[in-house]
């Protein structure tokens, strides 16, 4: 087993999947989903286990000794369904303001009950509750709904005084809302620094091709326009003057091609193909058979891809090939990288996935290691008006990236 096996399957955790979601979230709401009922089964046995006492000097038994009981039950079911990662604001919202109005009802209701030589006390299902709801709204919802639900919760933590006068502890309120949101307020700003990044990443690339095509392309297209204007207005009166400049504009759209071909070729890696090429042809050779310490990369293309839009083929090539080459370079142990892509009428479909450990968002894409590679793929795929996602298949082996791309069809072309 490799020495970074461990880090590698640790890191692959904070990667989000194809929903946008890391595999931490999902393990983070299944483990609050198993304890919650736990937590409340635990408040339950300890006021049955309470009523078996004798000389019991609490609270003179009643039904009045199931009411935290009851509140107890409706934050863990809160915060249980709350926790998964595709629950929205609102949803989230409801559930932070439920949980502390049942713990406000349940001290409102054993505020005039016998309390003997102690009160009733604080479940640990409505503590543990508040706290995961806490941090959720922290994460999730605008500033006026965090503030609306940690003022709840610091009312619910201190009407504990409602139901044990003997020992009012105003601090603990103030204490519990500030522990509860600091893991949601950490998350929420992990989240935006990674959305800048991806902005500056995408204004960056942007600001890039722009300045290339101007700065390489833009003289000689000026310079053509401008003689086509010219050539509109003495075409009819001098036509051995329009014979005389075609030579000029075809020369000149030579030397912009070939100073975009140039671009190209500086900005395109080692061993990449040129762009001229069919992107079916260049999709098939990156099929490549298995050797040693490469896994076997095997093309399956179906479909009318080579009638594709040059804009359309393009971007499926080079996503392709940067999914290939990010497996090749990260994806430890894989013996296989598949890429399928199916074209139809309407649309053009890309998966690239590997078997092995490590994945290809590791060192090229996006914030996990540092690299810009997912962040270049989307951006091509939502340029064209289609979308990219990518990710671990789950916990165990493998990569995957998809991408869908709209290619309609020139209908005068199809008709010819």
């Amino acid at each position: 087993m490799s020495p970074s096996w461990l880090p590698t399957r640790l890191n692959r955790l904070f990667v989000p999947d194809v929903n946008g979601f890391p595999v931490w979230a999902y393990l983070a709401a299944l483990a609050v989903t198993l304890v919650m009922p736990l937590l409340w089964t635990l408040d339950l046995v300890n006021v049955l286990s309470t009523r078996e006492i004798d000389d019991w000097i609490g609270p003179p038994h009643s039904r009045m000794d199931f009411a935290y009981t009851l509140s107890g039950a409706v934050c863990a079911l809160s915060a249980a369904l709350a926790v998964w990662p595709r629950v929205g604001p609102w949803a989230t919202l409801a559930a932070g303001s439920a949980a502390p109005l049942s713990v406000l009802a349940a001290s409102a209701l054993l505020w005039p009950a016998p309390k003997g030589v102690f009160g009733y006390p604080l479940g640990v299902a409505e503590v543990f509750g508040m706290l995961v709801l806490l941090a959720l709204t922290a994460l999730r919802c605008r500033p006026w709904q965090v503030a609306l639900v940690s003022v709840l919760c610091a009312l619910a933590v201190y009407s504990d005084y409602l139901r044990d006068p003997f020992s009012p502890d105003p601090t603990s309120a103030l204490l519990m809302v500030a522990v509860g949101l600091a893991p949601g307020l950490y998350l929420r700003w992990r989240q935006a620094e990674r959305r800048a990044h991806v902005d500056r990443v995408r204004a960056e690339e942007r600001l890039a091709i722009a300045r290339d095509l101007h700065d390489v392309v833009a003289h000689e297209v000026t310079g053509i326009v401008v003689q086509a204007q010219a050539l509109r207005h003495v075409a009819e009166r001098d036509p051995e003057a329009v014979r005389a400049v075609l030579p000029e504009i075809e020369a000149a759209g030579a030397r912009a091609l070939e100073s975009m071909r140039g671009m190209v070729s500086r900005l395109r890696e080692p061993g990449e193909a040129p762009l001229t090429a069919e992107p079916s042809e260049v999709l098939t050779a990156l099929a490549a058979p298995a050797s040693h310490g490469r896994p076997e990369v095997s093309v399956h293309v179906s479909g009318p891809v080579r009638e594709l839009p040059a804009e359309v083929g393009t971007a499926v090539l080079r996503i392709a090939q940067e999914s290939v080459t990010n497996a090749l370079r990260y994806a430890r142990g894989a013996s296989r990288v598949s890429v399928v892509v199916c074209a139809d009428s309407e649309e053009v479909r890309l998966r690239v996935r590997d078997d092995g450990w490590g994945g290809s968002g590791r060192g090229a894409g996006g914030t996990v290691g540092g690299g810009h590679g997912l962040v270049g793929m989307a951006e091509r795929a939502r340029i064209l008006g289609g979308d990219l996602s990518a990710g671990p298949d789950g916990i165990g082996q493998g990569w995957t990236v998809r991408a869908t791309i709209p290619a309609p069809r020139d209908q005068g072309n199809e008709q010819t």
